[in-house]
């Protein structure tokens, strides 16, 4: 099932200040669950994997740096978002090149015994770094000298 709708992108209200796309609907009636929902989304034409996140205010989209990268909007923007429920268990797949890393400094046993959520953020993190020398120095650690 498709969902499709506009939402304008927001500041979360509390603690946390991240961008959001509000979702217009029951997760709780759609969904059957109050929880998180593994979601595919399509944001201004642009496909990515994603969660809706629970909050006070009904669920939510972060509009993170891989979306912002694609649809070049800010705060008070539109967006049309088209969302599917994903129905399969996600995997995360460890690049070839970070796993070799991870691999030759014997941390590659640790980094797959973390929950998804965190080997995705920290794969994130190193995906979007934007100079070699930075993705370098996230997998080695802060400290590595480069030559």
């Amino acid at each position: 099932m498709n969902l499709e709708f506009d939402s304008e992108i927001k500041i979360l209200e509390g603690k946390m200040k991240w961008k959001v796309i509000y979702f217009p609907y029951s997760v709780q009636e759609l969904f059957n669950t109050s929880g998180k929902v593994p979601v595919q989304i399509l944001v201004d034409g642009h496909k990515f994997e994603h969660t809706l996140l629970p909050s006070k205010n009904g669920h939510y989209l972060v509009y993170n740096e891989f979306i912002r990268r694609e649809v070049r909007k800010e705060i008070g923007d539109q967006l049309h978002v088209i969302l599917t429920k994903c129905e399969e268990k996600r995997e995360v797949t460890v690049p070839d090149n970070i796993s070799k890393v991870l691999e030759d400094h014997q941390l590659l046993e640790q980094f797959l015994g973390q929950p998804d959520y965190i080997k995705r953020e920290q794969l994130n993190h190193i995906e979007l770094a934007k100079k070699e020398e930075t993705n370098i120095r996230i997998i080695y650690g802060k400290n590595v000298q480069i030559n």
